[in-house]
This record gives C-alpha cells, structure tokens and sequence, in this order.
C-alpha cells in the first residue's frame, strides 16, 4: 500500500454534476486509487432537476489537490470542481442518543450551556443534536460520554460557499455546450 505524503492536509472538494447512476463511484476511484482517505461525502440535490451538489472531505498532500481536481472535471457528467482548504470553520451536525434515565437538570444545562436541543425523546432514550465544528461535537461527546450515551454520529458537511448562483450554473452549462460542439 502507497504511504501518503507528510504534507497531506484536508480539503473540501464541491462537485456539481448531472445525477448519473455510477457517478459517486467514478468520483471515489480517484480517491481511492491514491489511497487518500475519505472523512466525509455527502450528495444533495439541488433546485435544477437533473443537477446535484456533492461535496468530499478528504485528506490530500497538497501538491497534488490541483491534479486531481482538473482529474474529476473530466468526467462526463460533472460541471465544475471547486477545492477549499478543509480548516476553516466547517459545520457540521452531531446526533447523540442517550439513555432516558440521563434526562434531567444536569442535562438541560448542558444543552443550554452547549447550544444543543433536543431531537426527540421516545420511551427507552433521546436524541440530541448540535450543529457546530468537529472540535465542539467532540468536546460536547466528552461531556456526554459514560453508560447514558447509547450512540453518536455526524452528519457530512455541506460548504455555505459553494453554492453556485442561478446565474453561474446556466454560464457553466452553456460552455460546456458549446465546447462539447466545438469538439464534435
């Protein structure tokens, strides 16, 4: 197995593409090929029919984000490639399941100490979210964790600023009309 690169750092790759069957697995090859490792995908439609956002955070060495973001342009159904560095304030949302018997004051503290709610509440546990960095859905799992904390997972993130005006994504489509006609 390749070793990868001491200067790997994290990177948010946004690709906006036509919803294909077989597309996520087009993207992941490249991916995986390098061995670099996945933290999170995470595909969302958009308000365009056909056209989906998906975004990958993914650890990378540096040197070689370029190449295989001009890599994941090439495929067919993909419209643009956007890359941002992975430590700047990404959030994501935490969901903690606990066990009904943790319910009670020390827990709304917490929750309002932490800018937490709570999801929902069945006969047996409760689900708690909250929407923050990793570091404060890891400090608020530190503070949680013992017998009462049945489970815990985080959503995969979406960048705020990647979402591409109507504007843009008609721009983007034309050019690659119209090269797709000037190659043929």
């Amino acid at each position: 197995m390749k070793k990868q690169s001491k200067t790997t750092s994290q990177f948010i790759f946004t690709v906006y593409a036509e919803d294909k069957r077989g597309l996520i697995g087009q993207l992941m090859v490249f991916f995986n090929r390098r061995y670099y490792d996945v933290h999170s995908l995470n595909v969302a439609r958009t308000d365009i029919s056909d056209l989906v956002m998906i975004t990958i955070e993914a650890t990378v060495p540096a040197p070689e984000v370029f190449t295989l973001q001009e890599k994941l342009k090439k495929i067919i159904e993909v419209h643009s490639v956007a890359v941002t560095p992975g430590e700047v304030g990404l959030k994501k949302t935490g969901f903690y399941r606990l066990s009904i018997d943790a319910l009670g004051e020390s827990l709304w503290q917490l929750l309002h100490k932490y800018g937490a709610t709570l999801s929902s509440i069945d006969k047996d546990s409760l689900v708690i979210s909250k929407t923050g960095q990793d570091k404060d859905l890891a400090e608020l799992y530190s503070l949680l964790e013992g017998p009462s904390l049945l489970g815990f997972c985080k959503s995969a993130l979406i960048l705020e600023s990647s979402l591409i005006p109507f504007e843009q994504l008609d721009k983007m489509r034309i050019e690659d009309h119209e090269s797709a006609v000037v190659t043929n």
